[in-house]
């Protein structure tokens, strides 16, 4: 029997080509641990995800500080850290389809999904719907209804996700990278600083770049040196980008491109951003931000995330 998840995606391709929207509603999502949430609905992944409402979830909605022992004489910030998008008082899934169609990656330059929650929900009273650790955890701060507070003008048609990953620099041996990587005879890992006290990642996990070389590329025309997200991360993604694709139709699984078919390295302008429905880059959105960096692997990522809905859509009983 095909998993429920695989019938969800096919379900969901079935009805862009005119199948009844309703089957998409209508399907159990018993709690397996990776269910993300939309409109109140609930969705299967294939990859495990946390909800805010689980045991160790990060919980966006809570408007006082998340880690009071961790403020460091910083005075707790109280109030929302999202808001209601325009023309979806009622919260209602078609509602949600109707203008969501983004998918906007970042790296959190905070290494990992806890400490990027500190300081996007404690310092700076921000917020994101997905956290992807350096384990491939995926965790779900909001429902996808609401307004995060992520990517200024993306915020109100598209849905975030902070990746754990240190970020890129302009020097291959910029202090940064040296203090987060090491090497040993298997090639580099992700080396937890030591005044990261904890982590939140499972204990003797160990982090590998998918690709074991420093990737060097240009952003906003800047040159840039990043090791990968690791091989977890790029399974989760897919995931996680494939159910999304598939629970928002106008999510397509594409990045934006030049003439040349390349995905394009700067911010789009006005005209192309209004015009783009996928998958992009926070520096596709803004032209002060280099995040995912020249490391993501977008052919990968988007390669990984076609196959999933392709065999799901291949395995799925036929109703």
């Amino acid at each position: 029997m095909a998993p429920a998840w695989s019938v969800l995606v096919w379900v969901a391709l079935a009805a862009s080509c005119a199948a009844p929207r309703e089957l998409l509603e209508s399907l159990p999502a018993e709690r397996r641990g990776d269910e993300i949430v939309a409109c109140g609905r609930m969705f299967h992944t294939g990859t495990r995800v946390v909800l805010w409402s689980d045991p160790g979830g990060y919980d966006a909605y809570q408007e006082t500080t998340f880690f009071p022992d961790e403020l460091r004489g910083k005075d707790p910030q109280v109030g929302p850290r999202f808001g209601q998008r325009r023309g979806l008082a009622g919260g209602r899934l078609e509602d949600l389809r109707r203008q969501v169609d983004q998918f906007v990656l970042h790296y959190d330059v905070c290494g990992t999904s806890r400490q990027c929650f500190k300081i996007l929900h404690d310092h700076r009273k921000l917020s994101v719907h997905f956290l992807l650790d350096v384990d491939g955890t995926v965790y779900q701060t909001l429902d996808l209804r609401e307004r995060a507070w992520h990517a200024t003008k993306a915020n109100d048609r598209a849905v975030g996700v902070e990746i754990a990953h240190i970020g890129a620099y302009p020097r291959r041996e910029h202090r940064t990278l040296v203090e987060w990587y090491g090497h040993d005879a298997a090639g580099p890992f992700v080396r937890f600083p030591a005044w990261m006290k904890q982590t939140g990642v499972a204990a003797g996990f160990v982090g590998r770049p998918a690709r074991p070389e420093i990737v060097r590329g240009t952003i906003q025309g800047q040159d840039l040196w990043q090791y990968d997200f690791t091989v977890e991360q790029y399974e989760a993604l897919a995931r996680l980008t494939a159910t999304l694709a598939t629970v928002i139709p106008a999510i397509r699984l594409d990045a934006p491109c030049d003439v040349e078919g390349a995905v394009r390295t700067d911010a789009l302008d006005e005209a192309a951003f209004a015009a783009f429905h996928g998958v992009l880059g926070h520096y596709h959105v803004q032209t002060n931000k280099t995040d995912p960096g020249p490391a993501m692997d977008w052919q990968r990522l988007l390669g990984e995330a076609r196959a999933q809905q392709a065999s799901a859509l291949a395995a799925a009983p036929r109703p």
